[in-house]
């Protein structure tokens, strides 16, 4: 269902489609970060801090993700503590003429935490709860409930000290997920698997008190046309 929803979003808008910001509310733009080592299908067989680093086509879809953002005088950029998404953040800043970019933890990639038997990390165990309706809280972990109030609470943050402006946040899929999902009332189980695609943007509005407005959600630039 949240698939749906955000590919019927993509759709309908696009940064170049938005007007100025309006001055009692912040402009949020959600990125994800391009693709990572992590991401690729097989995994490569590499040191965990290499994989968390972008391929060749994630420093593209960066460079994508801030091309579509040029002209949207973006005052700030915000990132999850990886190393994928610092690299993508980085690409943003050199491209938006920013010099710094501030680390966040609250948007960081979900906390699994253990199963049953006690293991670390194990998605398999998460997405079998999700897929069974159930949204767990395991221990050293979090829920997809839980991981969509902490994005919240960071862009309820940024409604009180940047009205009249546009942010970046930088995350990871499961995290812009949960929190479109808590936005458009889909239960927390159900906002698994996200669907958001590597240096997609997802936008949103909010004023100081109230729930965020979605905007528009999942948005890649189109890839230029070749040459004839």
């Amino acid at each position: 269902m949240l698939q749906a929803l955000l590919l019927a979003a993509a759709t309908l808008h696009s940064p170049a489609d938005l007007g100025p910001v309006p001055a009692d509310a912040v402009r949020v733009y959600l990125v994800r970060h391009g693709q990572a080592f992590s991401n690729l299908d097989p995994e490569p067989d590499l040191p965990a801090d290499q994989l968390d680093r972008l391929t060749d086509l994630g420093h593209a879809q960066s460079r994508g993700a801030a091309a579509a953002l040029q002209g949207r005088a973006i005052a700030a950029i915000y990132t999850s503590p990886a190393g994928r998404a610092r690299e993508t953040a980085a690409e943003l800043a050199k491209a938006l003429g920013l010099a710094a970019t501030p680390v966040e933890p609250r948007v960081g990639s979900l906390k699994v935490g253990k199963n049953p038997k006690g293991e670390d990390d194990d998605w398999d165990y998460r997405i079998a709860e999700w897929e069974a309706g159930r949204d767990p809280v395991p221990p050293g972990g979090e829920s997809m409930a839980q991981m969509g109030d902490r994005v919240r609470a960071v862009v309820a943050d940024l409604a009180a000290t940047h009205k009249g402006r546009s942010v970046v946040i930088v995350a990871h899929s499961e995290v812009i997920g949960a929190f479109v999902g808590l936005l458009q009332g889909t239960p927390p189980a159900k906002r698994y698997p996200p669907s958001v695609r590597n240096g997609s943007i997802t936008a949103v509005e909010a004023k100081a008190g109230s729930l965020p407005a979605l905007v528009f959600a999942n948005y890649v630039r189109p890839e230029p046309a070749a040459a004839k």
